[in-house]
């Protein structure tokens, strides 16, 4: 792996009722300007709260992050702003990525959703038609209270655990990938991202425990300096069916859903235990089948034959394997997904 910079956060703070350790990092800054952006209703769960705690110099109400961080953007990038806070789910948080980059200042993130690793990791993503994906400067600062995230529909909770489960096929593909051909690969990153993941396996998580799993795979996705650690096969997957439109899970569903899957192809060409994924997955109470969440064994396949063709520079078993139309229909039909 090749030398370089490595930014991780320098403060993190997970379990009930710790809101209050924002103003702690922000004093730490000496931050005389900072901005804060939520969402309506992370604003009612725990943005009001950071809000009088910190006492930011402005508050930013989001309601189309997407199109309006970029507004943000060129509106701030002439004010002397010193920190930026993100209160929210993943749009919010992507939206705090973004402007905290752009600005060059550090980033506190708020989650109030477990539903995926973006709490900690340098990647944003947008959903325009498909989503696409953009590296940045991760947070400075995570700060986690466990009591607002558990206030969130357990449907967002449940899509975490397949988030994070995920990381188990990601970290055999990019382990499969570098005795294929030269990539950057570190098994630091591997084993810091593959660790918590493994620990689904054997035990059913509190929320505070899937939190810090979450972080540590956006830390191992900082250390690595792209997403590798937690995003293989399993994520072309779920980056098919939303180029496709296809369903209408959440990304830790259809991931969780194509860890399942992958790990079958894993099973078949060295190591793995897909019966063990799925029932890691329904201890938890996730989805484990496509007809759960709108998506046809067609359309499935359909899916699984456009992931072959995803970021064709990222190895997979998807490239080991090369699996034809009847190898998805087998591993659809064997797993039972």
């Amino acid at each position: 792996m090749k030398h370089r910079h490595v930014e991780l956060p320098s403060f993190v703070e997970v379990g009930k009722g710790v809101l209050d350790r924002t103003k702690i990092f922000v004093e730490s800054l000496k931050a005389e300007r900072v901005v804060m952006l939520c969402g309506k209703i992370s604003y009612e769960l725990a943005g009001r709260e950071v809000e009088s705690i910190v006492k930011p110099s402005e508050v930013f109400s989001l309601r189309n992050p997407r199109d309006e961080v970029s507004k943000l953007v060129a509106k701030l990038s002439y004010s002397d702003v010193d920190c930026v806070i993100a209160v929210g789910g993943g749009r919010i948080i992507d939206s705090g990525k973004i402007l905290s980059s752009e600005l060059n200042v550090p980033l506190v993130t708020v989650p109030t959703t477990a539903s995926h690793d973006g709490i900690a990791s340098p990647v944003a993503s947008f959903r325009n038609g498909e989503v696409f994906s953009i590296f940045t400067r991760p947070p400075s600062a995570v700060i986690a209270d466990t009591s607002v995230i558990s206030l969130c529909p357990i449907r967002l909770i449940r899509a975490g655990f397949g988030d994070l489960i995920s990381n188990i096929t990601a970290v055999k593909d990019w382990r499969l990938a570098k005795d294929v051909e030269p990539i950057d690969y570190s098994e630091i990153a591997a084993s810091i991202a593959y660790m918590p993941a493994e620990m689904l396996l054997e035990k059913t998580p509190e929320v505070d425990e899937l939190v810090r799993g979450l972080i540590m795979s956006g830390v191992a996705m900082s250390i690595a300096g792209s997403s590798r650690p937690a995003s293989g096969a399993e994520h072309k997957f779920s980056h098919a069916i939303d180029m496709l439109g296809f369903g209408k899970a959440l990304h830790g569903e259809q991931v969780g859903i194509g860890t399942i899957i992958m790990e079958y192809f894993h099973e078949i060409a060295y190591e793995g235990d897909w019966m063990k994924v799925r029932q890691a997955m329904e201890r938890f109470g996730c989805v484990v089948k496509l007809k759960d969440v709108g998506i046809s064994k067609e359309e499935a396949i359909q899916a699984l034959l456009k992931a072959k063709s995803i970021r064709p520079s990222r190895y997979t078993i998807l490239d080991e394997l090369k699996p034809e139309r009847r190898d998805f229909e087998k591993a659809i039909e064997v797993t039972n997904v």
